[in-house]
């Protein structure tokens, strides 16, 4: 009995050693292989963006500011998965988990509140 619970670790183990291994392995093998069609030219290797010739270079900087705004995002959007567990699990606890809710909110609005106090929401 214990045997075939240790039997299954190690499958398990195995398992998820070898499944992210094998996709490296792949392209590894892949990259050596030098595969090259006959009828391969320019216009068939050169980069495109949806379907579209590329307008301008790839690889450009972009403004940090798009970063504080994907974050905000993650922040509220993490609020709301909160919330409904809370809203459906404690509906009998109303002015308990009222508070609780008004603390939680309270404290992401303050981290707003901040942001936007400081400005770091402005674009210049």
């Amino acid at each position: 009995m214990i045997v075939e619970q240790y039997l299954r670790v190690v499958i398990l183990i195995v398992f998820a050693i070898a499944f992210p291994m094998l996709p490296l392995l792949g392209s590894y093998l892949f990259s050596k292989m030098n595969y090259r069609p006959s009828n391969q030219n320019e216009i068939k290797s050169s980069i495109y963006e949806c379907g579209v010739e590329a307008a301008d270079i790839t690889w450009r900087q972009f403004n940090a500011k798009y970063f504080l705004y994907a974050l905000g995002f993650v922040i509220f959007d993490v609020e709301v998965i909160f919330l409904f567990p809370w809203a459906v699990i404690h509906a009998d606890q109303a002015l308990s988990i009222l508070v609780k809710v008004a603390i939680f909110v309270g404290v992401l609005a303050f981290g707003l509140f901040y942001a936007w106090k400081w400005r770091a929401l402005e674009w210049q």
